[in-house]
């Protein structure tokens, strides 16, 4: 979802009906899914609020169901986007854990290049190559173009995102496997969400003391 401009002048703004999509990265690829397109907003009342300057005022606006659609009802609507946030949240966590591994994994290198103590560069080697598992067990790194997917199997954070994309196909109540292959999905992502913080504390304990005893960076976790 696009931002209103403030530039100076007659600015226009169009909202989707989606809200906010998912936490995305740099050159992400994915195949059958688009993370960073949010879940369609269900019918009800919703307001716009303009401010310019010393102006303020908001104004009421309704969405209303599609006439044409037939058996499917508001509570419908209002279930699949339930079910597309929660889904949403978790494409958030799995495209966030690569972004904050590869934050690490380039601290790690650049901290590499600085210490030559071989305690560091076992521990650093270490922890970058478990790290880097996590990474590939989340996303499909040997992306590079569009047709990649096509001979690279799509890994869990695409999986999830399927799953929405294919709830969101068309207007109508979610289905029981929709929920199912969710859950699974998102028991699988726990695991492996719950392995990085494991992983970050066993290794980051272990390299920065040596970083610290030279005067050095420590490592920097961003998430904490």
């Amino acid at each position: 979802q696009s931002q209103p401009t403030t530039a100076m002048g007659l600015n226009t703004f169009a909202w989707t009906l989606r809200y906010t999509g998912a936490t995305v990265f740099d050159g992400m690829i994915m195949w059958g899914a688009r993370p960073q397109n949010g879940p369609k907003a269900p019918t009800g009342k919703y307001q716009v609020k303009l401010t310019a300057g010393g102006y303020t005022k908001t104004y009421p606006f309704n969405i209303k169901m599609n006439p044409n659609l037939k058996g499917v009802t508001e509570a419908d609507l209002k279930e699949t986007f339930d079910i597309a946030i929660k889904i949403r949240d978790k494409e958030s966590a799995a495209n966030g854990a690569v972004i904050r591994i590869r934050e690490l994994k380039k601290q790690i290198e650049e901290r590499a290049k600085e210490v030559n103590d071989p305690s560091f560069t076992a521990s650093a080697k270490e922890l970058t190559t478990k790290l880097t598992a996590i990474e590939e067990d989340l996303y499909q790194t040997k992306n590079r173009s569009g047709q990649d997917p096509l001979n690279f199997p799509i890994k869990l954070g695409n999986r999830i995102s399927a799953v929405r994309r294919s709830l969101e196909t068309g207007d109508a109540k979610p289905t029981a496997g929709v929920y199912k292959v969710f859950d699974e999905l998102s028991k699988e992502l726990d695991g492996h969400l719950a392995k990085l913080e494991t992983t970050l504390k066993t290794g980051i304990d272990a390299i920065n003391p040596v970083l610290l005893n030279k005067q050095m960076k420590a490592i920097v976790d961003k998430k904490k």
